[in-house]
């Protein structure tokens, strides 16, 4: 795909070139090997060649943004329930106090959320806005829980 472009960006160039010189016998015919050295790669420095730019996928800063929002809302559900007791048997572990075993268990939730978001995203850059939103609803929830466990208190 790339030589096709270096071929007519090359050739744009030289026929007008070509055009202007004053010569009576056309220039000897080049060989294959001649024309293929003479190609530049697409990797040089060349003004004729248009380098592609990464293209950053769209949603990508809101992406990043909702992970500090989801990591914030856990942090505060986390403060607000800390030594109180635990409604929720998964998290509670053991005992009914919100502990450190809770705390563990709740990061190790959010982690691997975290983290599946990030094996997909790297196969799938089209749905950092979705995620993104997912996120956000997240930790609206989690907002909304440290906001219900300081009332209770």
């Amino acid at each position: 795909m790339h030589m096709g472009r270096l071929i007519f960006a090359i050739g744009f160039l030289v026929l007008p070139i070509e055009a202007q010189s004053n010569q009576a016998s056309p220039p000897a015919p080049l060989k294959v090997p001649e024309i293929a050295g003479n190609l530049v790669s697409p990797r040089d420095n060349n003004p004729i060649l248009v380098q592609p730019q990464a293209i950053a996928p769209t949603g990508r800063t809101m992406y990043r943004w909702s992970i500090a929002a989801v990591l914030a809302g856990s942090v505060a559900d986390v403060a607000s329930g800390w030594r109180a007791q635990e409604a929720n048997p998964v998290v509670a572990g053991t005992g009914n106090q919100f502990g450190v075993q809770s705390v563990a268990i709740k990061s190790g939730l959010v982690g691997t959320s975290l983290l599946i978001q990030h094996i997909v995203l790297r196969h799938r850059p089209d749905l950092y806005k979705r995620m993104a939103w997912m996120n956000l609803i997240t930790s609206g929830a989690l907002g909304g829980v440290a906001g219900y466990n300081v009332s209770v208190r």
